[in-house]
C-alpha cells in the first residue's frame, strides 16, 4: 500500500513490460510510483513498448501507462542514457542543469515540441534513496497528452527513466494538487 491516503504502490513484477523481461530495466530494483487506486492500467501499444528492439532500443520507450477519466493519466518513458549523454551510468546532474535538460526531455513530455514560456515551474532535488530528481512543470496548450503536465526525471545505469503526468483542463482544475503529490512519489 502507498502512504498517500488513498493511493496504491505500483512497482512492476519482472515479467511486466518487454524491458523488464529483457533485463534492461533492473527487475530486482525497478521503478516505483504511488498512484490513486482508482486509477486503471492501460495498454502500451506494441510500438511505443520498446518490445520489437529490447534490450538495445535506440529511441525511448514507453513502460506503463495508468490513468482516470475523470483525473487524468500517467506514463513511465525511458530512454537510454546515450541520447542525453555520452557518459556511462551518469547521473542526472552529470547530464545537465534542470533547466538544460528539460529542452532535451521536452518532446516526451508535451508529445511534441516545447516552448521555454510553457515551463511553469522546474525543481532539482535529493531524494531518500540518493538519487537527484528534476521535476517540471509545464503548461503546454499544443501538448498532444493533454495541456498540463508534471514530470519527475532520473537516471539509473544507463538509462533515464520520467514519469510524466497529463491532464486536461478540466482534470487539472479538480485533481492538481493530487497530481502533484503523485509525482513525488516517482523513484527509480
Amino acid at each position: 500500500d502507498g502512504s498517500l491516503e488513498g493511493f496504491s504502490l505500483f512497482v512492476p513484477d519482472a515479467k511486466k513490460t518487454p524491458a523488464l523481461r529483457a533485463g534492461t530495466v533492473d527487475s530486482t530494483s525497478p521503478y516505483k510510483f504511488e498512484l490513486p487506486s482508482s486509477w486503471e492500467e492501460g495498454k502500451v501499444a506494441n510500438i511505443q513498448s520498446g518490445n520489437y528492439c529490447q534490450p538495445r532500443c535506440d529511441e525511448p520507450w514507453t513502460e506503463v501507462i495508468f490513468g482516470n477519466p475523470d483525473e487524468g493519466k500517467v506514463q513511465v518513458i525511458v530512454s537510454p542514457l546515450r541520447k542525453l549523454t555520452n557518459k556511462a551510468n551518469a547521473r542526472i546532474e552529470e547530464i545537465g542543469t534542470p533547466e538544460g535538460l528539460i529542452n532535451s526531455l521536452g518532446p516526451y513530455v508535451t508529445g511534441t515540441y516545447l516552448d521555454e514560456e510553457d515551463i511553469v515551474s522546474i525543481k532539482q532535488q535529493e531524494n531518500s534513496d540518493g538519487r537527484t530528481y528534476y521535476y517540471y512543470e509545464i503548461f503546454a496548450p499544443y501538448g498532444t497528452v493533454g495541456p498540463h503536465t508534471l514530470t519527475c526525471a532520473s537516471t539509473k545505469g544507463d538509462l533515464a527513466l520520467l514519469a510524466v503526468i497529463s491532464a486536461n483542463d478540466k482534470q487539472w482544475a479538480k485533481n492538481k494538487d493530487k497530481l502533484r503529490s503523485m509525482i513525488q512519489t516517482f523513484r527509480v
